[in-house]
């Protein structure tokens, strides 16, 4: 899976970016750009606004695996990081771009806020789906589980997936507070940056938690709701289930869905057609199973019921 994984052009693009960033970085901190300032801040401003894009659109959308205004969105990006980490006496290669800048942001924006608009594409899921997490972090607290018209289930519980994200909160705090005190000794807009990455993936977790405590599954009517917080959603028809059965060795398919936290699931629903679930951000997957492992098993005894009768 590895090996796969190193061959997509994804990952050629990640480590090509990252071997440029990590030689911007040496640079910076190099004796050679203490003698000659404005020329070693030329280069590395060259190769994190323009190499890093033109990386990107060699070994990504050249392919079609991306479309261009992704470039567009990347290119922001990369001067928003030649700006936190190249000192600002020596930003004047930046402030030349800073045009193009201002002007692919109003189109980015513009196109963000058409799509949003219309509730159609990626980008405009993947907006929507990020502000439903931010609301059940903000919100999620005293907010009650959202009524079903039938048997609902969580799948969280077992696994003390609680438990698990409180941890994870106080290891990001207090990585993230090392990190900012690390990276200030280099830029502030830096460490700053990395702060609020790591408050946003800790809203990000809260956000989780509480939408698998409050979007359940349920059983009612003809079919199966199947609600896995904001991961996934789908609705299964109980004349579609061929069988359900116990799981007795795992082993992980790509037309299966895992529904099951941590541990390995229990049950594996067997469907008579394909079914299309959605997850966050658009994303859609066509399985032929699910792999479940409720909180409460009593819940497959009254699924095959619902089944039989």
């Amino acid at each position: 899976m590895t090996t796969s994984l190193l061959r997509r052009p994804a990952a050629h693009f990640a480590l090509a970016a990252l071997f440029v960033m990590t030689a911007c970085l040496v640079v910076l901190h190099s004796r050679a750009f203490a003698a000659n300032p404005d020329v070693a801040a030329w280069g590395v401003t060259f190769d994190l606004t323009i190499t890093i894009p033109l990386l990107y659109w060699f070994f990504v959308v050249r392919r079609k695996h991306a479309g261009p205004l992704t470039l567009a969105t990347l290119f922001v990006v990369c001067t928003m990081v030649a700006a936190a980490l190249i000192p600002r006496s020596q930003q004047f290669f930046l402030h030349d771009l800073k045009y193009l800048v201002a002007a692919l942001e109003v189109v980015l924006i513009a196109t963000a806020i058409r799509r949003l608009g219309r509730g159609e594409g990626r980008m405009a899921s993947l907006l929507l789906s990020e502000a439903a997490m931010m609301q059940y972090a903000l919100t999620g607290w005293w907010r009650k589980p959202e009524r079903v018209d039938g048997r609902a289930i969580t799948f969280h519980e077992r696994s003390g997936w609680g438990s698990i994200v409180a941890c994870a909160i106080v290891l990001i705090a207090a990585e993230g507070i090392a990190a900012h005190l690390f990276l200030a000794t280099w830029s502030t807009n830096a460490a700053w940056a990395w702060t609020a990455l790591d408050v946003w993936g800790a809203l990000w977790l809260l956000g989780d938690y509480h939408a698998l405590r409050l979007r359940r599954s349920w059983l009612g009517g003809d079919a199966l709701q199947l609600r896995v917080g904001m991961r996934w959603h789908a609705t299964i028809a109980l004349a579609n289930i061929e069988s359900i059965e116990p799981i007795r060795e795992w082993k992980k398919r790509r037309d299966v869905l895992k529904v099951a936290m941590l541990d390995e699931p229990r049950w594996l629903i067997t469907l008579r057609e394909p079914v299309v679930v959605h997850g966050i951000a658009g994303i859609r997957k066509e399985i032929r199973a699910l792999a479940l492992l409720p909180d409460d098993d009593q819940f497959v005894s009254d699924l095959q019921r619902a089944c039989e009768s």
